[in-house]
């Protein structure tokens, strides 16, 4: 049974080997080479004790068949029949065939939706996603990947909104659900504003009386408009217009929708102050926007509330003056000052310190590795850093992303009197099962990293 399927299958496939060694892109013992691969998967797939995993190897060796298929024609510059330019359709059929024999593999699944997204393959991959949303409504890898398939190739906010929003009706105490809904709203806030501005529609307004010029000094003569002329035309009041013209009375464009999102999500997941943070990270991305500051001062009162001397929750405190602040804005030195007697006030209540010296070290060596940022404020930056590195190691509070972040600020900046070496060994004793930590110490370690360790590191 399993060897006529496969003699069947295989039998398919002759048109386009034959075609492939006729224009010279195989040679004949390549041909020969795939027939025997074929043969061998064709048999392994089609026994009884097959697994998912021999679909996974098949799919592999076709992937890979199929683009040195391509490389070859391109240079060649060849041009094949549609027999044989069938390897995409050979890959979704073996697909095909994999997810209805193995169903309840979500590796197989992920890696046909993920194809056929690569290959452009609309239909195919919209019924890929419809079967796999049906058999696994509760795994939220699957509706995330739907919404981004949804906006960023269909450019349709909305049905990616849709998936989301049905993908917590399935699995409402998923996490990543929620905050990837939250960080669709905020994406969604962040192009209309940055499509308002492109149209003019947020620039500022002269006042009625006011007295404009143009670049040559010459007043600018007011706009009249058929209102103006004819007091007796009235506006079309069938719109909210104060609501498009005006931000603040826009509840969408002003974080109402992300507010409410964060709210119910912490009523499914309630007393999470990790999952606070969570949504803080998320919202601290679009600092810019105007709406941002509100948003993470909820989320900061929230959290004050569920655990008030958390890490967590002190870490958001401390940086919440340098989210969407401008370095290079001369304003910048007075948040720098505050985020920094906030870390004094902070680290004196904190029941665990650890993640909370890894967070502002972070914050730190952010700023210290801008070129662009004054050098007085870098010295702070890498002084601060410095400090609050020496006093986690003192009070045995650190993580293995402490001392990464040590070493990304030695590594960029120009140091002296630091033992990075020294430094990374009692990293790696403490964290012996770190990778990157690992490799970093490894990398200091051999001869190449000994140049490095003179230029900055004593």
């Amino acid at each position: 049974m399993a060897a006529d399927k496969a003699r069947f299958y295989m039998e398919q496939s002759l048109p386009e080997l034959q075609e492939l060694k006729k224009k010279k892109i195989f040679t004949e013992k390549e041909i020969s080479d795939v027939v025997k691969k074929r043969n061998q998967f064709e048999l392994r797939v089609n026994a009884s004790g097959c697994n998912a995993q021999d679909y996974i190897r098949y799919l592999e060796f076709e992937i890979n068949l199929d683009q040195l298929r391509k490389k070859r024609i391109k240079r060649l510059g060849v041009k094949l029949n549609r027999n044989a330019s069938s390897g995409q359709r050979r890959i979704f059929f073996i697909l095909d065939r994999a997810t209805q024999k193995f169903y309840g593999e979500q590796v197989l699944w992920m890696q046909y939706i993920e194809y056929a997204r690569k290959e452009k393959a609309g239909k195919i991959l919209n019924k890929a996603l419809m079967n796999v949303l049906r058999l696994h409504p509760t795994e939220p890898q699957f509706w995330i990947f739907a919404a981004s398939c949804a906006i960023e190739d269909n450019m349709d906010i909305t049905e990616g909104r849709s998936y989301l929003q049905r993908g917590l009706r399935f699995s409402k105490a998923s996490r990543v659900l929620w905050v990837e809904y939250a960080k669709l709203e905020m994406v969604f806030i962040a192009k209309v504003l940055a499509r308002r501005e492109l149209l003019g529609i947020d620039a500022p307004t002269v006042d009625e009386y006011g007295v404009e010029e143009d670049e040559e000094g010459n007043i600018k003569l007011p706009q009249i408009s058929a209102e103006d002329i004819d007091p007796s035309i009235k506006k079309d009041h069938s719109l909210d217009t104060e609501a498009l013209e005006n931000i603040e009375a826009n509840p969408a464009l002003n974080g109402a929708i992300a507010l409410a999102i964060f709210d119910s999500a912490v009523k499914e997941i309630p007393n999470d102050v990790q999952f606070a943070e969570d949504f803080f990270n998320v919202f601290a991305r679009f600092g810019h926007l105007r709406c941002a500051m509100k948003i993470l001062e909820h989320v900061i009162t929230y959290s004050q509330e569920v655990a008030p001397t958390a890490p967590q929750t002190l870490s958001m405190c401390v940086k919440l003056p340098l989210i969407g602040a401008d370095p290079t804005e001369p304003t910048f030195p007075s948040f720098l000052r505050t985020a920094i007697s906030r870390m004094a006030e902070v680290v004196k209540a904190a029941t665990t310190k650890a993640p909370l010296y890894a967070s502002f070290i972070k914050s730190m060596v952010d700023i210290a590795t801008l070129q662009e940022v004054d050098s007085d404020i870098r010295k702070v930056a890498t002084s601060m850093a410095l400090k609050y590195f020496r006093q986690a190691e003192e009070q045995g509070e650190t993580t293995a992303e402490t001392y990464l972040y040590f070493a990304e600020l030695c590594g960029k900046s120009s140091i002296n009197g630091v033992d990075t070496k020294g430094a990374l060994e009692r990293g790696v004793s403490k964290y012996p099962n770190h990778d990157k930590l690992q490799a970093l110490a490894s990398r200091v370690r051999s001869p190449e990293g000994a140049i490095l360790r003179k230029s900055t590191f004593l």
